[in-house]
């Protein structure tokens, strides 16, 4: 059956209505000293409740979004910085992914769960989202810090740890769950990680020859960005998050100054176009009518989930962030920057309810969690910093 013109081109007025709103209220939230990402992520609820439903080709410009934002955020990193702090990223990972864990098994007696469904919650509240953090310390200048460079770091090892984690998630559901599975998927994705951000670092001069074949100004970010979506492909087809390779791209042509500059100015205004989409849509996917629904029945699982939600997340990765030699302060913005979730949580949440391994208060409690941190992260890092 042939769809109806209208219906078929709907996408391009969603996204200037998407676009339009994100920046009135992104302006409104600069205006009252709240960071710009909350007006995107207030816009999409705002849509939402609205009854606005986004045509399914808005998605990957949604993702799109992100994935630039990401990139760019490695292009403006240095992938000798990086490994420099990779250990005390590793270590923050750790502390977060063992918090996360620890908060699933105390909440067992509190919301009546099973051993298999507080391990499953840890497992859920283990996976960070640090699209929303990178944002955020991008518009106030801190991108390029020590404890910057410690969050997203983080995420990477973060991300690796979760992917083994969600992979336990089946096996738990089935009664049968292969430990070993944990090391050696962490240690296969993360060598792969590796391979990819010090190859391209290693060819960034090739990539920069080939680019002036091809046009000698723009050549190179066509080149990369080419690059950018079979590797964002390849993270996805990995079961990784789409996001970890885009970083690593960024970082590995950062490597080559002249190149990750020039390239750099030239994505700026794709990460300025799309990625208050990202953060709209994200918006947009939340059901407030189930959150309504949630809040008046199952307060109690609420309250807990958000409160766990917060603090393994803030004490876990504070208490390794000081081990590894940073100050109170420093340490206090890398656990808040650790404790955004967004679509890998979901994931392994929704993995989770549909295997019966979680109650429906829990499930939804989470859908509230990632709402809960889109809205207060960013103002809170914006205050420590103003400490």
């Amino acid at each position: 059956m042939e769809v109806p013109a209208e219906e078929l081109h709907a996408w391009m007025f969603e996204i200037a209505v998407m676009l339009a709103v994100a920046h009135v209220l992104a302006t409104l939230m600069k205006r009252i000293g709240l960071p710009r990402v909350v007006g995107y992520v207030v816009a999409g609820i705002l849509l939402s409740t609205a009854g606005f439903e986004p045509h399914p080709t808005v998605t990957p410009f949604a993702t799109l979004g992100v994935i630039t934002l990401l990139f760019h955020a490695g292009l403006e990193g240095s992938l000798r910085e990086f490994f420099k702090g990779l250990r005390a990223a590793g270590v923050i990972a750790v502390g977060g992914v063992v918090g996360a864990i620890l908060a699933g098994l105390g909440a067992a007696p509190i919301l009546g769960l099973s051993l298999e469904g507080a391990f499953a919650l840890g497992v859920i509240l283990s996976a960070t989202s640090v699209g929303l953090t990178v944002s955020t310390l991008e518009e106030i200048g801190k991108l390029g810090t020590r404890e910057a460079n410690a969050i997203v770091g983080a995420a990477v090892v973060d991300d690796v740890l979760g992917l083994a984690l969600l992979s336990t998630l089946t096996g738990l559901a089935l009664g049968k769950i292969d430990i070993l599975l944990i090391p050696s998927i962490s240690i296969l994705a993360f060598v792969f990680w590796i391979t990819v951000s010090v190859g391209i670092g290693f060819a960034s001069r090739f990539i920069y020859k080939l680019s002036t074949l091809i046009e000698p100004r723009e050549g190179s970010v066509v080149v990369a960005f080419i690059i950018l979506m079979g590797l964002s492909y390849i993270a996805v087809n990995m079961r990784l998050s789409a996001i970890l390779l885009a970083y690593a791209l960024g970082l590995g042509i950062s490597s080559y100054r002249y190149i990750g500059r020039v390239i750099e100015s030239r994505v700026s205004p794709l990460v300025t176009l799309f990625t208050p989409l990202f953060f709209v849509y994200a918006g947009i996917m939340l059901d407030i009518e189930e959150v309504a629904v949630l809040g008046l029945h199952s307060l109690l699982t609420l309250c807990v989930v958000l409160l766990l939600g917060f603090l393994s997340k803030v004490v876990g990765c504070y208490i390794a962030a000081r081990l590894m030699g940073f100050d109170k302060q420093k340490a206090m913005i890398i656990g808040l920057g650790m404790v955004p979730r967004a679509e890998v949580m979901l994931v392994a949440a929704t993995l989770s309810y549909e295997e019966r391994l979680i109650p429906t208060d829990v499930y939804l409690s989470t859908l509230m969690l990632v709402l809960v941190t889109s809205l207060l992260v960013p103002p809170l890092l914006k205050k420590m910093y103003a400490v």
